[in-house]
């Protein structure tokens, strides 16, 4: 037996980096029966049959996993805005960085093409939450060897709504993607719209990157009950006053005696933060436990 990590996914076969090498994996007879599918990130245990062929036997207890993308164990997730055009929503980061910590995983807010629009208001805010936030620029380089620094030693992965430069700057992190933006990749195969498969390839010698189909909108099918009532811990800026509201059921809106809200009046949480919390609650007021029971 072989422990390995898998780093493809392709129409049914996992490709695993274990001790004997990369091995081509069918998962056994008992996985597909238990219906739990190996995703990208999962470490396992393989047993190697010879040339370069293996079978998944076991996997390890996941930290976290992803519907879209097919991801397990993510350690970071950079959410890329940009304050130019396409300019980012303030709430469209807020929500990300909502799930990600829903999951466990660490979030890193990046404001890229900072070389034609500053966003150091908004870092400002994102740095006054605990959160970490860098303004970089695949034109000059500024802040990529910072980003690579944060992200040393990870499984990470990027989301950012179309246009961000995602390619842009995976390009600056290591240049030998050769991403041309917007377009296929020659020596990755893949491209916006084209990608049929999830992959982990590397930024430098320390980072593992997930590269994914439709990775800009991967939050759509992770949406749970869970986020609805976790809400108010996963903005951590909320943290101190939470326990302090007049009603233990508070839901940190309108209620009379809420310590958020006298927290955002007092400027010690955002406008912005807080306007964002106010939308994604109210998206998620319908979701009921029972609808995700399995």
């Amino acid at each position: 037996m072989a422990e390995g990590f898998i780093f493809k996914a392709v129409r049914g076969l996992w490709y695993a980096e274990t001790e004997e090498g990369v091995l081509c994996c069918s998962a056994r007879g008992k996985l597909r029966t238990e219906h739990f599918t190996p995703l990208v990130g999962d470490r396992v245990e393989v047993r190697p049959l010879g040339g370069g062929k293996g079978s998944l036997e076991e996997i390890r207890p996941r930290r976290n996993s992803f519907i879209r993308p097919a991801v397990a164990n993510l350690d970071i997730l950079v959410i890329l805005a940009s304050a130019v055009v396409p300019v980012t929503e303030p709430f469209l980061i807020d929500r990300m960085i909502a799930i990600a910590e829903l999951k466990g995983c660490r979030p890193v807010v990046c404001f890229h093409k900072c070389d034609l629009a500053r966003a150091a208001e908004l870092a400002g805010v994102y740095r006054s939450a605990g959160i970490d936030c860098l303004e970089t620029s695949a034109v000059t380089g500024e802040g990529i060897g910072e980003l690579l620094t944060l992200l040393k030693g990870s499984f990470c992965a990027f989301t950012g709504n179309s246009g961000v430069g995602k390619s842009s700057l995976l390009n600056a992190l290591e240049p030998s993607l050769l991403l041309p933006t917007g377009e296929v990749s020659q020596k990755l195969g893949r491209g916006r719209h084209t990608t049929r498969h999830v992959e982990a390839f590397r930024l430098g010698k320390d980072v593992l990157a997930a590269d994914t189909p439709g990775f800009s909108a991967f939050d759509a099918e992770d949406v749970s009950y869970r986020l609805k009532k976790d809400l108010p811990e996963l903005f951590r800026e909320f943290r101190p006053f939470l326990g302090k509201c007049r009603f233990h059921d508070c839901g940190h809106g309108r209620d009379e005696g809420c310590a958020v809200r006298a927290a955002v009046e007092a400027g010690q949480i955002s406008e912005s933060r807080y306007r964002s919390y106010q939308r994604l609650r109210e998206e998620l007021k319908d979701l009921k436990e029972w609808d995700f029971r399995n």
